[in-house]
C-alpha cells in the first residue's frame, strides 16, 4: 500500500503522465472508510437488534445430556463402536 500511495500504480493502457492518475489519499481512503463503516453498520444491526436471525433453531431445544441428538453421527471409521455403546441399554449401571 506504500509503494502505491508514493510511485502509483501501473497503467494497462501505457498512458505515462501524471494527468491521468488519481491520487491514493482521498478517493481511494475514503471509499475503504465508507465500506468498512457500512460493514460495521450492518454488523451492530445485527448483533444489537436481530441476534438470533442467522441462528439455527436446534439452539432453543433443551438440552438432554441422556441422548444424543440424531444430527450427531460420528465418522464411518468410528461407527462399529458407536453401535456398540447405543446398544448398551443403561450407561450408569455398573452391574454386570
Amino acid at each position: 500500500m506504500l509503494t502505491i500511495h508514493q510511485h502509483g500504480s501501473n497503467n494497462p493502457l501505457g498512458v505515462t503522465g501524471n494527468l491521468d492518475r488519481v491520487p491514493f489519499h482521498p478517493y481511494f481512503t475514503f471509499k475503504d472508510l465508507v465500506t468498512i463503516v457500512f460493514f460495521l453498520l450492518t454488523l451492530s444491526v445485527f448483533v444489537f437488534y436481530y441476534p438470533n436471525v442467522l441462528g439455527h433453531s436446534d439452539n432453543y431445544i433443551p438440552a438432554n445430556p441422556m441422548q444424543t441428538p440424531p444430527s450427531i453421527v460420528p465418522e464411518w471409521y468410528l461407527l462399529p463402536y458407536y453401535a456398540i455403546l447405543r446398544s448398551i441399554p443403561n450407561k450408569l449401571s455398573y452391574k454386570t
